[in-house]
C-alpha cells in the first residue's frame, strides 16, 4: 500500500512506537513485581505482629490476668501500621480484652483457624488472625518457636489473638513505586526515542539529499549529481543515479550532435525540394500554358478542315460523286474526333491553370433529356445496345452550368456505350430534398477493384495497352469529375468485373 510519509517518518514512527509500548509493557511488569513484593514484606511483617501477640498471650488468657495482656497490647498498638488489636478466648466470640480505635468486622470468623492468617480483608486494612496455643515452650523465644506456631499442631487452642493491619502505608509505597517506575519509563523513552531519532536523521540524511537532487533533476531537466555518503545502500544508490546521469548526459550530447546535423540535411533538402517544386510548378505552368495554346492553335484549322469538309461536301453532292463523298465523311468524322481531343486537353488545361468558370443558367430537366436523346441513341446503337431513359423528375427547373452538365452525361454515357455490347446502357434521373440524382448504368466489362483505385485519373485508362480494343485519350472521366466537383457535386462509382458498371452524378439544385 502506498504511503505519503517518508521512510525516515515511517521508520521514526515504528521505532519510538515500539519503545513506548516496550516502555509500557516494562513498567507494567516491573510495577507489579515491585507492589507485589512489597505487599508480601508487610504481610510478613503483620504476620509476625500477629503471631508475637499470640505467643504472649498464653500466660494472661491462663492467668486471666488482663494486666499483664494489656501490656502486650500496648506493645502491638505501638507499630505505625496497627489500628487495633484484642485477644478472645477459644470459643471465637469472647473479647478478653481490646485495644485501639477501629471497630472489628461483625464477617471475621476465626473458627477452626490452625496458623496465621487474613480472614477479612478491604480496601483500607487486613485483619489478621493467629491462634493461641496452649505450649509448653513458650518461654523460649527463638527461631524454632516460630517455626512450630506456623505448623499444624494438635494441641489445645486456648484463645485468638487479632490485629487490624492499615493499609496505607502500602498503597502510599505502591503509588510512589508506579510514579518512580511510570516517571523512568516516561524519561527513558523520551531520551532514547530523542536518540533514535538523532540517529535516524543522521542515518537517513544522505537518502534525503538524494531524493531531493533526483526531485531537482526531474524538475528542471538538469543533470543534477548526487554526494556518496552515509551508508552503504545509499551510497551504491547514489553512484547508480551519478552513473545513470552521466549515461544520460552523453546520451543528450549525442543526440544534440545527431540534432545539428539532421537540422542541417533537413534544412538542405528542404531547399532542394524548394527548388524542385518551384521547378516542377514552372514547368507545370509551363505545360498547362503550352496545352492551352496548342490546343487553340490545333484548334482553329481543324475547324478550318471541318468547315473546308463542308464545302468539298456539298459539291460531291452536286456532282454525285458518291465514292468521293464517302471518302470526305471519314475525313470529317476523324477530324471531329480530333477536335474532341483537343478540347479535353483545352478543358485539362484550363481546369489546372484555375481558369475554369461557371456559367449558371436556369435549366428544364426535361430538355436535358431531349439533348441526350439528340446524341446517344447512335452510340448505343454502334455496338448494338439498348438504351433506356427514365426521368422520374419532369420539367423540374434548377441551376446549373448547361454546357458541362451535358458534356459530363454525354461522355458518361458514350463510355457505357463503348464498353457494352449487345447489352443495356440506362440513365435513370431522380431527385431527393437538396439533390439531382443522375445515375447511368450499363451491363458491360465492368470494373475491377484496382481499376476503380484510378479510374479517374488523367491520362488512365482500362485498356492501357499499344494494342488497345478501345480508344480515347484517358481524359474524360478525369474532367468529368473535376466539372461535378467544381459545381459542388460528387460521382460515385460501383462496379464488377465482368457485370458492368453504375456511375452517379449527384448534384445540388
Amino acid at each position: 500500500m502506498n504511503s505519503q510519509l517518508s521512510i525516515k517518518s515511517q521508520a521514526t514512527a515504528i521505532v519510538v512506537t515500539g519503545i513506548i509500548l516496550m516502555m509500557v509493557i516494562l513498567s507494567i511488569v516491573t510495577t507489579k513485581a515491585v507492589n507485589q513484593q512489597s505487599r508480601q514484606l508487610m504481610l510478613k511483617n503483620a504476620y509476625q505482629i500477629t503471631q508475637g501477640l499470640a505467643n504472649q498471650s498464653i500466660y494472661p488468657i491462663l492467668s486471666g490476668s488482663k494486666e499483664n495482656a494489656q501490656s502486650a497490647m500496648e506493645q502491638v498498638l505501638g507499630f505505625q501500621s496497627v489500628l487495633a488489636a484484642r485477644i478472645i478466648l477459644g470459643d471465637g466470640q469472647s473479647n478478653f480484652i481490646f485495644g485501639g480505635s477501629f471497630d472489628f468486622p461483625i464477617q471475621a470468623a476465626v473458627s477452626n483457624l490452625e496458623n496465621a492468617q487474613i480472614t477479612f480483608e478491604t480496601n483500607q486494612f487486613w485483619l489478621i488472625s493467629s491462634p493461641v496455643f496452649l505450649n509448653t515452650n513458650n518461654g523460649e523465644e527463638n527461631e524454632s518457636q516460630i517455626d512450630y506456631l506456623n505448623a499444624t499442631h494438635q494441641e489445645e487452642i486456648i484463645g485468638y489473638a487479632q490485629v487490624i493491619y492499615s493499609k496505607q502505608n502500602l498503597v502510599e509505597a505502591q503509588n510512589r513505586i508506579t510514579f518512580t517506575i511510570s516517571l523512568i519509563g516516561i524519561v527513558s523513552g523520551a531520551a532514547l526515542s530523542v536518540l533514535l531519532y538523532i540517529a535516524l536523521v543522521r542515518l537517513f540524511s544522505p537518502l534525503d539529499r538524494l531524493a531531493k537532487a533526483m526531485a531537482h533533476a526531474q524538475k528542471t531537466s538538469e543533470h543534477t549529481y548526487a554526494d556518496e555518503t552515509g551508508a552503504k545502500e545509499v551510497r551504491n544508490m547514489a553512484h547508480s543515479y551519478n552513473n545513470m546521469m552521466r549515461v544520460l548526459a552523453e546520451h543528450e550530447e549525442q543526440l544534440r550532435s545527431h540534432k545539428d546535423i539532421l537540422e542541417k540535411e533537413v534544412e538542405l533538402r528542404t531547399r532542394e525540394l524548394t527548388q524542385a517544386r518551384d521547378s516542377a510548378l514552372t514547368a507545370s505552368r509551363h505545360k498547362t500554358e503550352f496545352m492551352a495554346n496548342m490546343s487553340h492553335e490545333l484548334r482553329t484549322p481543324i475547324q478550318s478542315i471541318l468547315g473546308y469538309g463542308e464545302l468539298i461536301n456539298e459539291s460531291l453532292m452536286l456532282d454525285e460523286n458518291f465514292e468521293l463523298l464517302d471518302d470526305m465523311d471519314k475525313i470529317t468524322k476523324n477530324a471531329e474526333r480530333l477536335l474532341a481531343m483537343i478540347n479535353s486537353l483545352l478543358d485539362l488545361a484550363k481546369i489546372e491553370a484555375g481558369k475554369l468558370d461557371l456559367q449558371l443558367i436556369e435549366l428544364n430537366i426535361d430538355r436535358i433529356v431531349a439533348d441526350i436523346k439528340d446524341v446517344i441513341p447512335p452510340l448505343a446503337a454502334k455496338n448494338k445496345n439498348r438504351l433506356v431513359i427514365n426521368s422520374q423528375v419532369k420539367n423540374f427547373k434548377f441551376f446549373a452550368d448547361k454546357d458541362k452538365l451535358e458534356q459530363v452525361l454525354i461522355n458518361l454515357l458514350s463510355n457505357a456505350c463503348k464498353f457494352t455490347e449487345n447489352g443495356e446502357v440506362s440513365l435513370v434521373i431522380s431527385k431527393s430534398a437538396q439533390y439531382l440524382i443522375f445515375k447511368i448504368t450499363d451491363t458491360g466489362i465492368g470494373l475491377s477493384e484496382e481499376q476503380q483505385s484510378y479510374i479517374f485519373e488523367e491520362f488512365r485508362q482500362v485498356d492501357g495497352g499499344q494494342n488497345r480494343k478501345f480508344s480515347g485519350t484517358g481524359l474524360g472521366l478525369a474532367i468529368s469529375k473535376k466539372f461535378v466537383e467544381l459545381m459542388g457535386g460528387q460521382i460515385q462509382l460501383k462496379s464488377k468485373l465482368g457485370e458492368g458498371s453504375c456511375f452517379s452524378v449527384i448534384l445540388p439544385f
